[in-house]
């Protein structure tokens, strides 16, 4: 039996949400519809795990455009009690990247903000975080936080790859370096990395976050059943997460479909 303390949890990577390319946007009437199928894909994987909509939510963010895009895309979700507790403010070059994290929740937010990486050592991991601190339905405070970690992308030797590594370690040890052991945390967005194919055998942020206490419920998916990125020309990837340190999985983690509106598909799970 479900209780009043559960929490609905999701990250979703919207692609250029809501244009669908980069440096590119699209009519308005266009983008209207994207976001209102956005918000009827993301509606219909929350109510297959809450039919009754009544647990509260945390929903985190990856590729969306700013404010305006974020509060019309919470609006469609269509949950009256649901709203951006934060949105990032990234810039590219002269004027505001077109790729925001963002936080949703019903929750009450004691603290929203967010960061930049803090570069180290010629380290410059792009983009930074989203974080709120939230008040959990149990009363305990749990710290979360939106990521888009640094892809492969363009990387065509072992040297560029290594440098993507490292960066996306140095931005998830400086998440575990900077709360205290035990606290209460969630880690979501795509983290451009796969838990278990072979080409990111080397990849040391997963290690990095099971060390630090958290679990990445993805784990309990049969391999065949947790893609989270469909490709039929490099083959199905999970590149999306969201790690758990102080909450446990009541059931298996869903992966909605987006369909044609993104390249990746949402993640969801119900947490108590």
């Amino acid at each position: 039996i479900l209780t009043l303390a559960v929490v609905l949890v999701g990250t979703w990577n919207g692609k250029w949400f809501p244009s669908g390319r980069a440096e590119h946007r699209a009519s308005p009437e266009r983008e209207a519809q994207t976001v209102s199928a956005a918000g009827q894909m993301l509606r219909s994987g929350l109510s297959r795990l809450d039919p009754l909509g009544t647990n509260d939510l945390i929903l985190c963010f990856n590729e969306i455009r700013g404010p305006e895009v974020a509060r019309k895309l919470c609006s469609a979700i269509g949950r009256t009690n649901l709203s951006v507790a934060i949105v990032t403010a990234y810039r590219r070059r002269d004027r505001f990247d077109q790729q925001q994290d963002v936080i949703m929740t019903t929750l009450p937010v004691l603290d929203a903000t967010w960061k930049l990486w803090k570069r180290k050592d010629r380290i410059y991991p792009p983009r930074g975080y989203a974080h709120a601190r939230l008040r959990l339905p149990s009363g305990a405070e749990a710290s979360v936080y939106a990521v888009h970690l640094k892809s492969n992308y363009g990387a065509t030797t072992e040297e560029l790859r290594l440098d993507n590594r490292t960066k996306r370690a140095a931005a998830i040890g400086q998440l575990i370096s900077q709360e205290p052991r035990g606290s209460t945390v969630i880690i979501a967005g795509d983290f451009n990395a796969d838990r278990w194919r072979a080409e990111f055998a080397d990849e040391t942020i997963f290690e990095q976050l099971e060390k630090a206490g958290f679990d990445n419920p993805l784990a309990d998916l049969p391999a065949a059943s947790r893609a989270t990125y469909p490709s039929r020309r490099h083959g199905d990837s999970t590149l999306d997460y969201i790690m758990l340190r102080g909450m446990r999985v009541l059931r298996n983690p869903l992966i909605e479909s987006s369909g044609s509106i993104s390249d990746h598909d949402a993640v969801l799970m119900l947490c108590q």
